[in-house]
């Protein structure tokens, strides 16, 4: 999209002017998107791939997807992203994707308000680090203390529970706020065996744990739960 037509887009969104008479979005669906790299029959020796494609004038989002072994008998989509223009006006072409070894296609198609392009692919071959982890824990299940619950004691012990995956080493953190909102960090923490003890003051509280392991992966974190300390 050229800069005066985001510029009038923008002003248009916010109310100033009607813009029916303004914009005419362009008809971009004859158009293609140019893949660079992966480049179609490539091997690639590194596990952690950047998708790299050229701009498409008048587009504001590219849909980019990558499946193993390819589209037509897709054992599993890896990625499924939608990247759009920003407030700035940028739109990035280019993602970064971790991927184990195998084969894999990936393809992008372009979009504005009105239209799309077709997508384009390539096929490649990651041929990297076998030993390579790349799946993240799983995601931590907190236990106690229950979510909405009350405690008299001072000294409170945190558990939950997380089945380990196998591969590098795995810890869990845990996070403990004094606000609903989790502004506040009153306590971050390394747990051990799946249980961390801490000494609170009276107050309301809002704790979550996250997963880490040592090839850098992270899980998601869990559901957050609160109690209350009583005086």
């Amino acid at each position: 999209m050229s800069l005066k037509k985001f510029i009038i887009a923008l002003v248009c969104s916010i109310g100033f002017l009607s813009c029916e008479d303004i914009l005419e979005v362009p008809d971009i669906s004859q158009q293609s998107v140019n893949l660079l790299a992966p480049s179609d029959g490539s091997i690639l020796d590194v596990n952690a791939i950047s998708l790299n494609w050229e701009d498409v004038d008048e587009a504001t989002g590219y849909s980019v997807q990558v499946a193993t072994p390819n589209f037509e008998n897709a054992a599993q989509i890896i990625l499924d992203s939608v990247i759009e223009i920003d407030t700035l006006g940028y739109l990035p072409t280019q993602l970064q994707q971790s991927l184990f070894n195998g084969s894999y296609e990936w393809r992008v198609k372009a979009f504005n308000s009105g239209f799309e392009t077709l997508y384009t692919g390539n096929a490649f071959q990651v041929n990297g680090d076998e030993d390579l982890d790349l799946t993240p824990p799983n995601t931590p299940q907190l236990v106690s203390p229950g979510n909405g619950s009350d405690t008299s004691n001072t000294e409170v012990e945190f558990t939950w529970n997380r089945e380990d995956v196998s591969g590098t080493t795995e810890r869990d953190s845990i996070f403990i706020y004094s606000d609903e909102s989790l502004q506040d960090l009153t306590t971050k923490a390394l747990g051990a065996n799946k249980a961390h003890t801490g000494s609170l003051s009276a107050g309301t509280y809002y704790w979550f744990v996250q997963a880490f392991d040592a090839a850098g992966n992270e899980s998601n974190a869990s559901n957050t739960f609160n109690f209350t300390v009583n005086n």
